[in-house]
């Protein structure tokens, strides 16, 4: 056998890397992104223009700072970079052996995330779902000579990192269940940003044998020079008018940016400047342009299922629910659920330091209350700066709400277990998975200083 049969191969069986072509695929992608099928449709590349599928198991890395990882049959990986990579892989990918190739995400999701590894944390900045094209400003930019876009930051992985079970799990008692039942080496997780580690080695253990892939459409050098032709001038708008929707709040940032900080000099508003980060995160959120996050009820991100069963009749997770939260973007205009942010969680994409004052959760929430009232009772008066812009559409449609386990005296923060009124989904659980007498983790660390951001009126 061909030692380069296990990396790239012509059948189609759900996994590895698949060589095909448009005819083969089309109307897998007309369900997904009509638009982009009729326009190629239109085009009709033939077998000059092959495209590959790569199937990426649950928690597997996609890309990270250095370059693509594509993925053999025996689900190992290999980069471009690599000796003895398969000639006509490197001859149609190559073009992007020091990043990326243009790809489309066909089913699943995928997140890009930066991993702080020093402080446990992971920040979510995009989650793919299908019909996703990416890396677009890599793609389109490729002739300019100044290079913008770093590859030295993100990370791209199957599924999503940046989740957790919303109720402790780090019982050391119930973790030798797991480690009995999955062959575990890891010991109990001792922060949120450890979960992702127990959920991983469960689902690639041999016990489990999940069937959760994610599949990427990698379009092939070809595909990348044709946009040049005035033929693909339509299909090259398409990916340009992506582009420019994808970075519509990047544009205006210096604008916003300005906005928070004539509202904080006219109000004389001197708050911690975490905080103030915080607030303005908080409208980032509101807007979908940063993930929040919210309990997953479908499998498009994590194999759910399977990790709820496991918690339940392997963990022994009887008194919560077990939910598992996910990074999400909020779709303010018609999303009915509400998303969340934690100060346990931290998620923001700029890192002003902590006050040295010592405060507690609470006092902070109280004070990120006042702050983001302020910026909405100012972005709300006639003819503010961002007077007809989708700033002011959040600040009179969208609400924040507080919550914190401990009771405020103040009444600005609301108690964590009346999160169930403001979000029905947290009061419910598959019924499959549901122990007599459990319920909601009002007390976990995710909701010891929540704020949930929700549509005025659903």
């Amino acid at each position: 056998m061909d030692k380069s049969s296990d990396m790239v191969t012509e059948v189609d069986e759900g996994r590895g890397l698949v060589k095909t072509y448009w005819a083969n695929i089309r109307e897998r992608v007309s369900k997904i992104e009509p638009t982009f099928a009729r326009l190629v449709d239109d085009l009709n590349p033939g077998k000059n223009f092959p495209l590959y599928l790569a199937y990426y198991p649950w928690g597997a890395l996609k890309g990270d700072t250095q370059s693509t990882l594509l993925p053999k049959l025996n689900e190992t990986y290999y980069r471009l970079s690599d000796y003895g990579v398969p000639k006509d892989v490197f001859e149609h990918l190559g073009y992007s052996i020091n990043s990326a190739p243009l790809a489309m995400l066909l089913d699943k999701n995928l997140e890009l995330y930066i991993d702080l590894r020093e402080e446990k944390i992971t920040i979510p900045r995009t989650i793919y779902t299908p019909g996703s094209l990416f890396p677009l400003a890599l793609i389109l930019g490729r002739n300019n000579k100044r290079i913008y876009s770093t590859n030295k930051i993100l990370t791209l992985i199957s599924g999503v990192r940046s989740t957790f079970m919303l109720p402790n799990i780090g019982c050391a008692t119930n973790h030798i269940n797991l480690q009995r039942d999955f062959n575990i080496q890891k010991p109990p997780p001792k922060s949120l940003y450890e979960h992702w580690h127990i959920f991983k080695d469960i689902i690639q253990s041999n016990v489990v044998n999940c069937s959760w892939r994610s599949c990427l459409m990698y379009f092939s050098e070809k595909w990348i020079q044709s946009l040049s032709d005035k033929a693909w001038h339509h299909l090259k708008l398409y990916l340009y008018e992506s582009a420019w929707n994808y970075f519509e709040y990047q544009k205006n940032t210096f604008f916003y940016d300005f906005t928070f900080s004539v509202i904080q000099k006219n109000r004389n508003l001197k708050p911690n400047p975490y905080l103030a980060d915080t607030a303005k995160h908080l409208f980032t959120t509101a807007l979908g342009i940063a993930p929040g996050y919210a309990p997953a009820f479908d499998s498009n991100s994590l194999p759910l299922d399977v990790l709820q069963k496991v918690f339940i009749e392997s963990y022994g997770l009887k008194k919560y629910f077990p939910t598992l939260m996910q990074p999400v973007h909020f779709k303010f205009e018609k999303d009915i659920f509400p998303v969340y942010y934690s100060l346990q969680n931290p998620s923001t994409h700029i890192f002003s330091p902590k006050s040295r004052k010592i405060s507690s959760t609470l006092h902070e929430l109280r004070e990120l209350e006042h702050v983001t009232r302020i910026f909405i009772e100012e972005l709300l008066k006639e003819n503010n700066l961002c007077a007809d812009t989708v700033i002011y559409k959040v600040a009179k449609q969208v609400e924040f709400k507080y919550f914190h386990n401990e009771l405020d005296r103040h009444n600005i923060v609301c108690p964590s277990t009346e999160i169930t009124k403001f979000d029905k989904r947290f009061d419910g659980c598959t019924q499959k998975y549901k122990v007599k007498n459990s319920k909601f983790a009002s007390d976990s660390p995710f909701m010891r200083g929540c704020i949930g951001i929700k549509t005025k009126g659903k």
